[in-house]
């Protein structure tokens, strides 16, 4: 065995040489070059397979022996054609070491880190004959019972996932050793391997000949077994989890037992009793400032076990939430990458908050800062990160759906802005927690941002569709447009033409997508921000086809609030009575308007999209006027009657509108007629038939309501 493990540098300059090649290629080689083929099975989430890749398969004198017995392949067991081949090899656990014969027949298995020497021996003596799987089985079946054998054969049962047969070759093993037999110290592996507790009988038996024990085996070995059988014990009472009854009584014979062993190191045992005495009081706040008390002389595996079971105290106040919640933060930097995302995923939990990642590959820039930034519930976000490589990456924590801006504060891409200074581009994201997503950023500098999606969660990949995928042209020169305008210092408000088209266009894109959508939480969030867009009666119908979950969610609930609020006055809907007196004193009626169209247009001098939209009222006017009755209802700002007097007339003729005109101020505690048609923002036009029925609203500047008008 020395030979292998001592092989020269000559022989191999370089670690295991794995094979980018298919099983069915991998077989045609073997064949030819008359080797075995060794397969790692690994995961991209297992901590002991980045392992066995870093520390053991890159060294020379595995390398050395790997290569002259094996074609050696590693496949992703969630993967593909790893996936295939795990289910085929039954592999249940990572990593899983197979070793085949050129035509694919298992010789050996064995799974878990080991160090590079130990790896070597395990599989070298795995692959002969004597020690295959067929081998110790063979010599089990035989009757041999060298401590070797049993201790081979017990671990390539439990290897197999046959834990009961494993444990039962091992307990039948000591059960036949006499007493002499049992301390010597070639069958101390049966304590070191295979007992796992304090309540397991080899345990037990140790314990009971603690004395016998230490003069074959040494003090220190001893006590060590003894140390970790009762930590293991005394688990449940310092940690949170209960997988076994605890009781007061319990802990006081697991302290009599401890102090009957005497162990002479006895490491943190004090302090995990005194924790334990804590725990087995209930309160959990003391318990919490005991564990943080005591976490400084806590040995990280017992850190770990605690923290592990923090996200139990999750029904507990805010104020000992918090408590737990600074527990994990301030121990995160003593564990390894694997196991601080599991923590990290036990203080979000507290927080109320889950992990949102992006990944972006940005084709311009090599490495610098992206800002992501914006405003979410809880108030400003704004967090800045590094990136390399072409590659940015951020792991996110957020309680709530999120738009946010990421901007990219790359010099390449810089611009100089007149009243801004520098200008850097950005990209419109949304962050949802528990989702992910993977993009490609192609920048320019002086150029909008274009994203490419590449994969990732459902509402995230929505919202990329909605802003980037199926925006129309005018919305992709508006967005330029802006941009470049900074850039030069303009005013943008110079660019009304290019504005009205992209409100037009933005308009028809989100009531396409939301119509297209009914089960997208993008459609919720955008069927509510614009809700005006929409005749309540569909918004309804849109409402009812989303599913229960997002009917449940906040905007599901705002959405349904506003669709009861608006029932009373949506199209089909009896218009109310009102009666009022217009410019010239005359008394005005929606009953006595009954057999004519009527529009009502609810304006105020104060609104300057409602001034905006009078010249296109009054061209209506002008088409219209004979077969529909317009009715201006002017709502102003301010208390005094008289003054409220002066804006209106001075605006209605300001504007020419030469129809009927009507002051809600005036009589507006016998009719107050925004608040009767439900008017929630101006300008707003209802359009009524003969009969009294409400045929259409139309909510804000931009709604037209000459299309209804052309049909009647």
């Amino acid at each position: 065995m020395a030979g292998i493990l001592l092989l020269p540098l000559w022989i191999c300059a370089q670690g295991v040489n794995f094979r980018t090649l298919s099983y069915a290629e991998a077989i045609k080689l073997a064949v030819k070059e008359k080797k075995m083929i060794f397969i790692d099975f690994y995961t991209t989430w297992c901590g002991p397979c980045k392992q066995m890749a870093k520390e053991v398969f890159p060294q020379q004198e595995v390398g050395a022996y790997f290569n002259r017995t094996f074609i050696s392949l590693q496949f992703d067991a969630e993967q593909e054609e790893g996936m295939e081949l795990a289910k085929k090899y039954a592999v249940r656990a990572f990593p899983t070491f197979v070793v085949l014969s050129s035509d694919g027949t298992e010789v050996f298995r064995t799974s878990g880190y080991r160090p590079a020497g130990e790896f070597v021996e395990k599989i070298c003596k795995g692959i002969d004959p004597e020690c295959s799987p067929a081998g110790l089985t063979r010599r089990y079946e035989k009757g041999e019972r060298t401590p070797q054998l049993v201790n081979d054969y017990a671990m390539l049962l439990l290897e197999q996932g046959k834990t009961e047969e494993g444990s039962g070759v091992i307990n039948d093993y000591f059960n036949r050793l006499s007493v002499r037999k049992k301390v010597k110290p070639e069958n101390f592996f049966l304590y070191e391997r295979y007992t796992l507790n304090f309540d397991d009988p080899k345990a037990r038996y140790l314990f009971e000949n603690k004395k016998q024990f230490v003069k074959t085996n040494g003090e220190e070995a001893v006590n060590k077994l003894l140390y970790a059988w009762l930590r293991m014990r005394l688990i449940p009472y310092f940690s949170l989890r209960n997988p076994e009854p605890v009781t007061a009584e319990g802990l006081q014979k697991l302290k009599a037992d401890v102090e009957r062993v005497k162990l002479t190191h006895t490491r943190a045992m004090p302090d995990l009793l005194a924790i334990a005495d804590v725990r087995i009081g209930g309160n959990i706040r003391e318990y919490l400032e005991m564990c943080k008390e005591k976490f400084p002389v806590l040995e990280e595996q017992d850190r770990f076990v605690i923290l592990l079971d923090l996200d139990l105290v999750n029904t507990e106040p805010q104020e000992v939430k918090q408590l737990a919640v600074d527990l994990l933060r301030g121990s995160m930097q003593f564990a390894d990458k694997f196991h601080q995302h599991i923590l990290r995923m036990k203080m979000l939990a507290l927080e109320g908050k889950k992990d949102f990642t992006l990944q972006a590959e940005i084709d311009a820039v090599e490495k610098g800062k992206v800002i992501l930034m914006g405003w979410t519930p809880q108030g400003m976000v704004q967090d800045t990160f590094d990136f390399t490589d072409h590659r940015i990456k951020l792991d996110i924590a957020a309680r709530d759906t999120s738009r946010l801006t990421l901007k990219l504060l790359c010099e390449e891409l810089a611009c100089l802005a007149p009243r801004l200074g520098t200008y850097y581009p950005n990209v419109n994201l949304m962050v949802v927690p528990g989702e992910y997503a993977v993009m490609k950023i192609r920048a320019e500098k002086g150029k909008v941002p274009e994203v490419d999606w590449v994969r990732g969660g459902t509402v995230v990949h929505d919202y990329w569709r909605l802003y980037y995928q199926q925006a129309k042209p005018a919305e992709v020169v508006y967005r330029q447009l802006v941009m470049t305008n900074i850039m030069q210092g303009g005013d943008i408000r110079n660019y009304k033409e290019e504005f009205d088209a992209y409100m037009q266009a933005n308009k028809q894109t989100i009531m396409a997508f939301i119509r297209e959508n009914p089960q997208s939480y993008i459609s919720l969030v955008n069927v509510l921000e614009y809700y005006d867009w929409f005749d309540e009666n569909e918004a309804e119908q849109i409402y009812n086809q989303f599913p229960r979950e997002l009917q449940n969610t906040a905007y599901g609930k705002m959405l349904q609030r506003k669709l009861d609020a608006g029932r009373p006055y949506r199209s089909g809907s009896i218009a109310p009575d009102f009666v009022k007196k217009d410019m010239d004193g005359k008394e005005v009626s929606l009953e006595g308007l009954k057999g004519k169209y009527v529009l009502l247009d609810f304006w105020g001098s104060w609104c300057g999209p409602c001034r905006e939209s009078h010249p296109h009222l009054k061209e209506l006017h002008e088409k219209y006027g004979k077969k529909v009755v317009f009715v201006n209802v002017a709502v102003e700002n301010v208390r005094d009657l008289e003054q409220a007097r002066k804006l209106w007339k001075q605006a209605v003729k300001e504007d020419d509108m030469t129809w009927t005109q009507i002051l809600n101020n005036e009589g507006k505690k016998e009719y107050d007629l925004p608040k009767l048609y439900h008017i929630t923002s101006f300008p707003t036009k209802i359009l009524i038939d003969p009969e009294g029925k409400v045929i259409a609203r139309f909510v804000g500047a931009m709604a037209d309501p000459e299309e209804f008008l052309k049909a009647l």
